[in-house]
């Protein structure tokens, strides 16, 4: 039997909305979890995970409720996903959004009447965010205000190193293989069917994943393809011109699924290059000594330190969206004089 690991946050309540599906010939209804408030918020912090995460598998994200709770007027919400936890290899980016979409509609509500709605997203949940800035308008999507990118890596440069690691000198090969079989697949029709084991990564067995979804992360260019390393600078720009909402921007740096001969802070200075004047925060930069998940320090130890870093600066853009968008409401005043 395996020792008993304990959680690493004190048990804490939520309370659960039910909504309307995204899909309007559905009967059934979404949930979200909203984390515990000392009272009525009149804007909200919406939270998405990576792959295989669900609605509190990120720790950090309770510390973040609780660091603004009583400093803001945000409230924050985590949204249940139909690509939530094993579910991932049959989602999308373009099904995800529109859950979320769903989720900021209900908030909109007379209910609610949100004001502000910031989207927040970690590893493959940056993806998200990146999606919902860059299609938001043609997919008819609700407006949101700004978001924050925590942990946004390469998928596909992840997957590499994951096949190079279990076979070294041939990852590069395999990976190649798998992508051709997930595109033939497509190519016939079934986009959806889920791919043989034997052209995946081990790590990758515990779940199924359609041939469209392992096409979209392990591309080049494909429908996840956002924070590569490679990608050209056409296709930079039109990425990253197309993000017009401020936005925070917050890799780890010790981010484990980075491989070591990319340099993060470059990359980081590039994306804000191709992006119009102010879109990227100032705010932006690495957290400390942080994993991918900002759960451990360099040593194995609790991130504690990375943490608090973390909920002070997203504590702190939402205070400088604040006054973006008082000076925003300021300048229009006297345009109108």
């Amino acid at each position: 039997m395996e020792p008993f690991r304990p959680a690493p946050i004190e048990p804490y309540r939520v309370l659960v909305h039910n909504y309307p599906s995204h899909d309007p010939e559905s009967n059934r209804f979404a949930q979200a979890y909203e984390y515990e408030t000392n009272s009525r918020k009149r804007n909200a912090l919406i939270f998405v995970g990576g792959l295989g995460d669900g609605p509190h598998g990120i720790p950090y994200v309770k510390k973040i409720a609780d660091a603004i709770v009583g400093e803001s007027d945000y409230a924050v919400y985590e949204p249940r996903l139909s690509s939530a936890f094993s579910a991932w290899g049959y989602g999308s980016l373009y099904n995800d959004v529109k859950e979320i979409s769903a989720l900021v509609k209900y908030l909109r509500t007379e209910t609610f009447k949100m004001d502000r709605i910031v989207l927040m997203g970690h590893s493959t949940g940056c993806q998200d965010c990146m999606y919902y800035a860059t299609h938001g308008d043609e997919m008819g999507l609700e407006k949101v205000d700004g978001f924050i990118l925590q942990g946004p890596v390469s998928d596909r440069e992840a997957i590499l190193a994951v096949f190079e690691e279990e076979s070294p000198g041939k990852g590069q090969a395999r990976m190649e293989l798998s992508v051709k079989v997930a595109k033939k697949m497509i190519s016939e029709g079934t986009a959806h069917g889920c791919m043989p084991r034997e052209w995946l990564p081990k790590e990758f067995w515990a779940s199924p994943v359609s041939a469209y979804r392992w096409s979209s992360l392990a591309s080049f260019g494909g429908d996840d393809d956002y924070f590569s390393s490679d990608l050209p600078d056409e296709k930079l720009a039109e990425i990253w011109g197309k993000v017009s909402k401020p936005t925070l921007i917050l890799p780890s740096e010790n981010d484990e699924h980075v491989p070591e001969w990319i340099d993060v802070v470059d990359m980081l200075d590039k994306w804000k290059s191709f992006c119009k004047e102010e879109v990227i925060s100032s705010l932006s930069g690495l957290i400390p000594e942080a994993d991918h998940r900002v759960e451990h320090g360099p040593a194995g130890e609790p991130a504690d330190l990375a943490q608090g870093w973390l909920c002070d600066r997203v504590h702190a853009f939402l205070k400088q969206l604040e006054r973006h968008w008082q000076e925003e409401a300021m300048d229009a005043a006297t345009e109108s004089q």
